[in-house]
């Protein structure tokens, strides 16, 4: 489930592409840009798409560790890069793939030599609060440190803000999820629900601010980077997720999990991704490349 909230993320993130990439330039980051989206039933298939994946991924979260479920996510990038070759017959680069490589190769290799266990910790209110609390207060700082200074600096930690959040986020998830299968009346009368609503919110607004402070590929690098490592510690200590010990196994744990950030951090940084997943690029064009397109092209010219 987290690899199909892996690949869902991933065709939202073209779908969504392809629902700007013929906005007026003036429109930029504002409510003419949305209005344009809504009208575009290909921005809102990839919005609805993204909500499927968030589906996966909560049902993912309910089933399994967050020290399993956050690093597969970044998943999504090998996917985008093929996707774009297979369907849209875009050149694979050298650097793309072996970018791809390092981070699957990093991310099977972690998976399993770490057996990241389950965890049977069942959090109480006191400890949530203090995580929250913990959480909140690294993304205030990280928000007020990346209110001022060059325009990477700021896209550098804010991006981190929103990573910080996100994490946050996806553990609020498992606990709704296990509040779901109760039923919707405990649901709506958790704090999880509304938590998520505004965790979700707060993080959404600071990683759509990242982008637009600074290189797309800085915000975005620090978002797919952090994410993974914050949520292994947030499962340990909230759910009591445990790794695999032993010096050389954490020794190995650590070069695999260097190993899939790296990779990750090439493809992020790539301008083949950046293309898809900054709204404002203009040098990549996805309209009419894709192989039905090509085919619709073909037939009509016969």
């Amino acid at each position: 489930m987290a690899l199909v909230a892996a690949f869902a993320n991933a065709v939202a993130s073209i779908c969504q592409r392809l629902g700007v990439e013929d906005a007026p330039a003036t429109n930029g980051p504002s409510l003419g840009l949305v209005r344009h989206m809504v009208q575009r039933p290909i921005w809102i298939l990839g919005f609805v798409i993204m909500a499927l994946g968030y589906g996966a991924q909560a049902v993912a979260l309910h089933l399994g560790a967050l020290n399993v479920v956050q690093p597969l996510l970044v998943g999504e990038l090998v996917i985008l890069v093929f996707i774009l070759w297979l369907w849209y017959s875009t050149p694979l680069r050298a650097r793309d793939l072996a970018a791809a490589l390092a981070t699957a190769l990093g991310l099977g290799v972690f998976l399993s030599i770490s057996a990241p266990s389950a965890g049977t910790k069942v959090p109480g209110n006191a400890l949530w609060l203090v995580v929250g609390l913990l959480v909140a207060g690294a993304v205030v700082v990280l928000v007020a440190l990346g209110s001022r200074g060059p325009a990477w600096w700021r896209a550098l930690l804010l991006g981190a803000g929103a990573s910080v959040g996100f994490a946050l986020l996806a553990a609020i998830t498992k606990s709704m999820t296990n509040l779901l299968v109760a039923g919707w009346t405990p649901l709506f009368t958790s704090w999880q629900l509304y938590a998520v609503a505004a965790i979700g919110l707060t993080s959404f607004v600071i990683m759509q601010s990242a982008f637009q402070v600074g290189p797309f590929a800085t915000s975005q690098s620090t978002l797919i980077l952090l994410n993974p490592l914050v949520s292994i510690v947030i499962g340990h200590v909230l759910f009591g997720e445990d790794l695999r010990g032993g010096a050389l196994l954490t020794s190995l744990e650590a070069v695999s999990i260097a190993v899939m950030l790296v990779g990750a951090l090439g493809l992020s940084t790539s301008p083949l991704v950046a293309s898809v997943l900054q709204e404002n690029e203009v040098t990549h064009l996805l309209k009419g490349r894709g192989r039905f397109a090509r085919w619709r092209e073909r037939e009509a010219g016969q």
